[in-house]
């Protein structure tokens, strides 16, 4: 399977030791089958960063998800026993790391987690409440990997003009971010529907080995 890590540089070696504790699955490697949601991350720690969106694809053989040879977790849907895992793993009063397993598979929780946790732990809504508004209503996918043993089974993709169309997409949506006050979203959209989307992504054309600046100016015209 095609795994895709959002970030402000290509990834050519994970190391764990700079991954970010108190995440969903907590401190590891985070990775997404849905590529749009690593181009959308990618764009915002570039702002962060003031750097250039870049979105690193992987190999991943999908067998090691269940033939034993790894500690697999998986949450295929939304439940209780996944909002339990999240708040475990995202308390910063347990040690990290707050798991032993080397791979945990499962949605996203959304941005209002923090809040609905307290309310939950404080009794003023249930779980199932719970539930419901930490998970987003679009389908959403997350897999984090946690030990050596697992990210040496990331193969990073050698397609590199598949990674300068990528990166290509993340700039233009970044420059329609800045120059039209979008939201990250609608710059993507725009991206995605446009002639020069069909242009860039069609290799024959080799438009993905020019500057982002001149495939922007291409598109700006055509919204013009």
């Amino acid at each position: 399977m095609k795994l895709y890590h959002g970030s402000d540089m290509p990834i050519i070696q994970i190391d764990l030791s700079r991954c970010t504790p108190y995440k969903d699955f907590g401190k590891g490697f985070y990775t997404t089958s849905i590529s749009r949601h690593a181009e959308e991350r990618s764009l915002h720690i570039a702002a962060e960063n003031q750097g250039s969106p870049v979105t690193t694809i992987f190999d991943f053989d999908e067998t090691y998800l269940v033939n034993g040879a790894l500690s697999v977790k998986r949450f295929l849907t939304p439940s209780r026993e996944w909002v339990e895992f999240v708040m475990r793993c995202r308390d910063r009063n347990i040690p990290q790391p707050p798991h032993h397993y080397d791979v945990v598979e499962g949605p996203i929780a959304n941005d209002k987690m923090r809040v609905q946790f307290s309310l939950f732990e404080r009794g003023i809504i249930d779980m199932e409440t719970t539930l419901r508004r930490i998970t987003y209503i679009e389908d959403t996918h997350q897999i984090s990997f946690h030990t050596l043993a697992a990210v040496a089974l990331l193969k990073p993709e050698p397609d590199y003009p598949k990674l300068l169309i990528e990166t290509a997409i993340g700039k233009l949506a970044q420059f329609l971010v800045e120059d039209r006050n979008l939201s990250v979203t609608e710059a993507l959209n725009m991206v995605y529907n446009s002639a020069v989307y069909e242009k860039l992504t069609n290799r024959a054309t080799a438009l993905y080995q020019e500057s982002s600046a001149y495939i922007y100016e291409l598109l700006k015209r055509e919204i013009s």
